[in-house]
């Protein structure tokens, strides 16, 4: 869970969130843009570099997959 703000992010893993409460902006870094709010489900994929914004309190529940590349 997290309060309103923004966090660049570089994923090495690949993560299934499920967003349980609030809203928030996934922007990748050639400026695409996806909002997410509760009940969404989604993969963030390996190597996904941006910045995540939550513009409400945001929380989810997470799985971070490390497999062999």
């Amino acid at each position: 869970e997290c309060e309103p703000g923004a966090w660049r992010v570089r994923y090495t893993e690949e993560e299934y969130c499920r967003v349980v409460m609030g809203r928030s902006l996934l922007t990748s870094a050639d400026g695409v843009v996806r909002e997410v709010v509760a009940g969404d489900e989604f993969v963030i994929p390996r190597g996904f570099e941006g910045v995540w914004e939550a513009l409400e309190r945001t929380r989810k529940v997470y799985v971070i997959y490390e497999g062999a590349e």
